[in-house]
């Protein structure tokens, strides 16, 4: 099924085409059901069939996906899906999105999932979830803004279902009526509630953040350092809510529940009090894809249990994923369930082996323990590692570590935020448990802090694409079998190739093109000039006064990818080495670059020859007057001119003849001098 969900994702079939082919297999595998059918048909008959299902289910997901939402104002009705996430002074809400205008175009999307930005007011800060939003406004596609090492939200958009987005100003929309709220909006609603709660009991800032993501998986404002911290120690796993935090749950729920027998009218009670229990905790925390999918994985196993069959644990999660990608195949590209899943087949596949390995029953409780922990973790992060080494680049050196001290810590978490919940009818006693809990988190927060800035805590790897992380992959699975059957001519066979891999990644990492120049980047909040020297060194530039917030988004991915010095701003006059600035003239290499954004060089009483103009936001023009003060073989619009502005210029160098570069629609471009001359680069998220 997966690999008729890939193909399809990579080659367009049409639908004859792929319901003859379910036809063909669903024949041959009811033909492989007769007993004087050949040896092995019934097998082929059923891959044919799950290749052919998981190919279909693709082709619909991609039709369902391939409108798009006419250009221009329109009236539009949405009902919020999500509580509202707040940042800074704006609210972002997803929505289910259907145009009541009647003159859209055929073909046109017509409804869809898409974020709603409102700027923050007494009216933004009321919505609700369910409530249906009247506004008229233009519908935009996800689209990337082309800047350097930025994330790939486009595609992110797209394997979500996410078609669309739009800003409204606060004329242009109105709270029309409630909606009827299904299952999940309740879901979220109800999580929305227990984060309440926490603040109610005095958790607020990281404290508050950590235990809402483990509890009920709100982690939609969970702070980026703390983030970046986690993932640098290798405990990314505890934020994200999924089968640890279930089995965790289900673990108390052994210890807490009565009937410990084994006859059928003990174990089919106890079972079904910890489904019923499963599934009330995956509806607190918001039924999210990985809660869901573990939730299932549980069910499985407790209905083997009480029907006295060993349920295979394999088994199990392959249902669950086929459970899942039956209904949004577009999950199998999404990185949070590629993470989850590679990490439970590895601990399937591979624990049990490394137990008897190292023969963990025969020692006493706490060399098991440590050693069990030690094992799942190797095993998950073996799992993962192709996933890891495509998406991330990186491998936390810390992770064996980090999980000592994190899973048993998030034991007692989920314990005492289940008891501090049961108990909040009594405040003092709930007062009592959420200081203790306080405790906890902070000490957790803490040490995964230490842990993350210990030397040398992110190693970072040699860049792959997919086919390189499918090499990584088949070399893990061939360097596993040859361990656990002792092969160990397959074992040196694996790491050599492994070696030689990475030794090839290296090459080719060297060989890439350095990052020195002059990145124009796409903000269309504020212009942002970065200078790169070859040395590492760099500098920041705009028109308006430096908000790091504002330009952390944009430049901080590829400072950090390029392993860059932290980026000095300039405001004034400024002189290092091969960078100057001076009477707002940025000067590298020889290059002269001038950026615009008011009416002042009108005033210039002589010409200023420059090699590249950047028309920021309050430049007005005209731009015949200004090519005569300074003469420039090319002029670069950047992205925070507003749209009339923007017009105007492309007509008014047309005209002229004058060479343009949109960077609005470009993305971000680097400007590269040779010698007395100088190239303009596209980047296009490089």
């Amino acid at each position: 099924m997966i690999a008729g969900i890939a193909v399809l994702w990579c080659f367009d079939l049409g639908a004859s085409e792929l319901l003859s082919l379910v036809a063909v297999s669903l024949f041959i595998l009811l033909f492989g059901l007769y007993r004087k059918a050949p040896k092995g048909l019934f097998g082929i008959g059923a891959v044919l069939f799950m290749f052919s299902v998981g190919a279909f289910v693709e082709h619909k997901q991609s039709e369902i996906m391939a409108p798009q939402w006419e250009g221009g104002t329109h009236n539009y009705e949405a009902q919020l899906l999500e509580p509202p996430l707040y940042k800074g002074t704006t609210t972002k809400v997803l929505a289910n999105v259907v145009a009541v205008d009647s003159v859209l175009a055929n073909g046109s999307r017509t409804q869809g999932l898409a974020y709603i930005y409102l700027p923050r007011s007494v009216e933004a800060d009321a919505v609700e979830v369910g409530d249906i939003l009247d506004f008229r406004a233009e519908m935009r596609p996800p689209a990337n803004a082309g800047n350097p090492a930025e994330f790939d939200i486009s595609s992110y958009y797209y394997i979500k279902g996410i078609t669309g987005s739009v800003y409204l100003w606060s004329d242009n929309w109105t709270v029309s009526r409630k909606g009827e709220k299904t299952l999940s909006m309740r879901a979220l609603s109800l999580r929305s509630a227990v984060v309440e709660r926490y603040r109610e009991l005095g958790f607020e800032g990281n404290d508050l953040s950590l235990l809402s993501a483990l509890t009920v998986g709100e982690k939609r404002d969970f702070p980026q350092e703390l983030k970046e911290n986690y993932a640098a120690a290798g405990a990314s796993h505890v934020l994200a809510l999924s089968g640890l935090h279930l089995g965790i749950f289900y673990l108390l729920l052994s210890v807490i529940l009565p009937f410990k027998g084994r006859s059928r009218w003990t174990v089919i009670p106890r079972e079904m009090i910890i489904v019923v229990a499963l599934w009330a905790f995956a509806y607190v925390a918001g039924l999210s894809a990985s809660v869901v999918r573990s939730a299932i994985l549980f069910t499985l196993m407790s209905f083997g249990r009480c029907l006295r069959q060993d349920a295979s644990a394999v088994s199990s999660l392959a249902f669950a994923a086929i459970a899942m990608l039956l209904f949004s195949p577009h999950l199998l590209f999404d990185v949070s369930f590629q993470l989850s899943f590679s990490a439970v087949l590895a601990i399937l596949l591979l624990a049990p082996h490394l137990q008897s390995l190292l023969k963990v029953d025969g020692h006493g409780v706490v060399y098991r323990y440590v050693a069990n922990l030690l094992i799942l973790s190797f095993a998950a992060q073996l799992g993962t590692l192709p996933f890891v080494w495509y998406h991330f680049g990186v491998l936390p050196v810390y992770s064996l570590l980090t999980n000592i001290l994190v899973v048993p810590l998030a034991f007692v978490m989920i314990a005492l935020a289940l008891l501090m919940l049961a108990t909040t009818f009594w405040f003092p006693l709930a007062s009592f448990f959420a200081m203790i809990l306080q405790f906890v988190t902070g000490l957790v927060n803490n040490g995964v802090c230490m842990i993350s800035s210990l030397p040398g805590a992110l190693f970072t790897l040699p860049p792959v694409e997919i086919w390189g992380a499918v090499f990584v992959a088949l070399l893990i699975v061939a360097f596993s079998y040859a361990a656990i059957n002792r092969k160990w001519w397959l074992v040196v066979f694996a790491l050599g190739c492994s070696i030689v891999l990475c030794l090839a990644g290296m090459v080719l990492a060297d060989g890439e093109d350095a990052p020195d120049g002059v990145i124009v980047y796409n903000n269309n909040k504020n212009p942002l000039l970065h200078v790169v020297a070859d040395d590492g060194e760099n500098w920041l530039l705009s028109t308006v006064p430096q908000l790091d917030a504002e330009y952390e988004y944009a430049s901080s991915p590829f400072v950090k990818r390029e392993k860059l010095d932290e980026p000095v701003w300039v405001n004034d006059d400024y002189e290092c080495g091969s960078f100057v600035y001076r009477n707002g003239i940025v000067g590298y290499g020889g290059l002269k670059i001038r950026m615009l954004a008011d009416e002042l060089w009108r005033q210039s009483l002589f010409t200023e020859p420059v090699d590249v103009l950047i028309l920021c936001r309050g430049f007005l023009g005209p731009v015949k007057e200004l090519v005569e003060v300074y003469p420039s073989p090319c002029i670069l619009l950047d992205a925070s001119l507003y749209k009339r502005s923007r017009d105007r210029i492309l007509r008014e160098c047309a005209v002229l003849g004058v060479d343009v570069i949109d960077i609005s629609r470009s993305g971000a471009v680097k400007i590269v001098p040779h010698a007395d001359e100088f190239e303009i680069i596209p980047l296009r998220g490089k």
